[in-house]
């Protein structure tokens, strides 16, 4: 089956059910079809169980159709896994057979998860990547972190006390990266007018926590051609409220606010509650200091969405997994009617179609169902209008801030945020 091609540029948020899977398309070649692509965590049912529902993407089959071709194989510029959860790596070891990928970025926790007491077992998928890693980390050894060819390349974000030890001790510091570094490079090439990853974490003290919250966060921007337009997305794993608060807080201490900007927002845990609620006494207790939605609000560009990579139902019983209809109730008050959208429920529901947000010269536009069309709620950051309204005093005060020049120098030799 043929599918509709991947956008010039911009992010894909595919139905894998409740689990992550986002293609971001950095650049297009002259005859406009996709030539720089990253992906960001992958769920293939497909691979897990067999199951061949058509509410679920194929991923791995898909890109295999989707991505841009390099000596007669499909080609992957960067593959980003921000945990070693099986909701966010299912499908990688067929994904590594099918398809070259030039560069893995990863944090040091998939090293960390199944060593110690109490350790579980280790997903099919999560050994198959460790061991990739692992070829790619002593290719670059061996090379000093120079000249590392197409195909072997690995960055490792995150501190950790692995990095005391051999092999990691002799790992070159260039492949390694910290909160507060920005991130320009892809295929080799420095491709800073059209693509930054800034990371936001993990930090240095919850590299060792559980899996959840020591995931990669990252503000991934994206430019028009014409340098006008820019789509931006907040990309959080699994984490919960408190290293949330502390991406806030540490941020804007160092003026960095730039980096909370954003067009989407993929909700952290597949619409969890725990991003904004403390079970306390057997309660939930939503946590004020500060309301971690509310900073994200003020934080929105134009137009704003959140996305919910899940499967319905939205669960309102205590103690089951998410998606959680109370943290999608709250997700509802801090947008526009209509840009709360959840990957199987976009289109029919028993054959949902992806979530799209394509950037051109012309502005950032997100794709209806059903259509090769727009909803209308064309524009970004530099653009007054937007699905629905005027411009508000806090719109105003975004597009202020945003077309500043930061206040701090950003990217490499700039602060880490440990």
């Amino acid at each position: 089956m043929s599918s509709t091609p991947l956008p010039s540029q911009g992010f894909v948020f595919w139905p894998v059910g409740t689990g992550d899977s986002t293609t971001v398309v950095v650049r297009n070649d002259d005859s406009g079809d996709a030539d720089v692509v990253l992906q960001i965590d992958l769920h293939d049912l497909h691979e897990g169980d067999g199951d061949t529902d058509d509410k679920y993407t194929p991923m791995v089959d898909r890109l295999v159709e989707l991505l841009p071709q390099r000596d007669g194989k499909p080609y992957l510029s960067t593959f980003i896994l921000t945990h070693p959860d099986k909701d966010h790596i299912l499908g990688f070891e067929s994904l590594l057979d099918a398809v070259e990928i030039d560069e893995i970025w990863h944090t040091p926790r998939i090293f960390q998860e199944y060593h110690g007491d109490g350790a579980s077992e280790p997903c099919a998928d999560a050994k198959a990547f460790q061991k990739e890693v692992e070829r790619r980390r002593d290719v670059t050894i061996k090379k000093e972190g120079k000249d590392i060819p197409r195909g072997d390349r690995v960055r490792i974000i995150g501190h950790d006390s692995l990095f005391d030890e051999e092999p990691y001790k002799s790992f070159p510091k260039s492949w390694r990266h910290q909160p507060g570094n920005k991130l320009e490079i892809l295929d080799g090439e420095d491709l800073s007018d059209r693509f930054t990853a800034f990371v936001l974490a993990p930090f240095k003290d919850t590299c060792e926590a559980d899996q959840n919250n020591s995931s990669l966060a990252l503000h991934v921007k994206l430019t028009s051609p014409n340098g006008e337009h820019t789509a931006q997305g907040l990309f959080f794993g699994d984490l919960s409220y408190d290293t949330l608060k502390r991406i806030v807080e540490k941020t804007r201490s160092l003026k960095n606010d730039e980096y909370l900007a954003h067009h989407t927002l993929l909700a952290p845990h597949h619409v969890s509650k725990t991003i904004m609620y403390k079970r306390i006494d057997g309660e939930d207790v939503l946590q004020k200091d500060p309301e971690i939605l509310k900073e994200f609000e003020k934080e929105q560009l134009d137009p704003a969405y959140v996305v919910a990579s899940a499967e319905p139902p939205f669960e309102t019983v205590a103690g089951r997994n998410p998606p959680h209809q109370k943290a999608r109730s709250r997700y509802e008050e801090v947008v526009e009617k209509g840009h709360f959208l959840c990957t199987h429920e976009h289109g029919d529901e028993d054959s949902p179609e992806r979530i799209e947000f394509a950037l051109s010269d012309t502005g950032l536009t997100h794709t209806k169902p059903g259509s090769d069309g727009s909803d209308g709620d064309g524009g970004d950051d530099d653009d007054s209008g937007g699905g629905g309204g005027g411009p508000t005093a806090g719109d105003a005060a975004r597009r202020v801030r945003q077309s500043a020049t930061p206040a701090v120098h950003t990217g490499y030799g700039a602060p880490h945020h440990d």
